[in-house]
């Protein structure tokens, strides 16, 4: 099994990260930018794969995959991180996504769309706002980055 911090990589070569969690045969891991992912152990190795690195030893680029929630996902867990989430980030969240053609109103999506769209306008995956929920203010200031590249890019 892998370690917490351990560097790992996914035998197709196309991703890696730093061991975030094991949990079973479970593993969870953060990339290099940011997003966080699992995978079951097997599919992990701690040395990168043949061919993963281009010449010069840059990794090369990978799809990565959308890990989106849905409705058959949410438990009360799910609706209690939503409520922590600050209020003005919750705002200027639903002020960007109203500007969307066609998006609607933020307040008539359910729970896990809500979270995802927060998830995409933040650059904060669930998994990060579940780990943060026992620190409001500190979640807030990890969104405020995100949301201000969202706001910039919108404005």
């Amino acid at each position: 099994m892998f370690s917490v911090g351990q560097w790992v990589y996914h035998r197709d070569g196309r991703r890696s990260g730093k061991v975030l969690e094991c949990d079973g045969d479970t593993v969870f891991i953060e990339q290099d930018n940011g997003a966080e992912l699992d995978f079951k152990a097997s599919d992990l190795t701690a040395t990168p794969p043949e061919g993963a690195y281009a010449p010069g030893g840059k990794p090369k680029a990978y799809a990565m995959a959308e890990r989106i929630l849905t409705a058959a996902d949410i438990t009360p867990e799910h609706v209690r991180v939503l409520g922590i989430i600050p209020a003005r980030t919750v705002q200027a969240v639903a002020a960007l996504f109203e500007r969307r053609p066609t998006a609607g109103r933020f307040s008539a999506l359910d729970t896990a769309q809500k979270l995802n769209i927060i998830a995409e306008i933040t650059a904060v995956p669930y998994r990060t706002m579940r780990e943060f929920s026992d620190r409001a203010g500190e979640l807030g200031l990890k969104m405020g980055k995100g949301l201000a590249d969202s706001q910039k890019r919108a404005g």
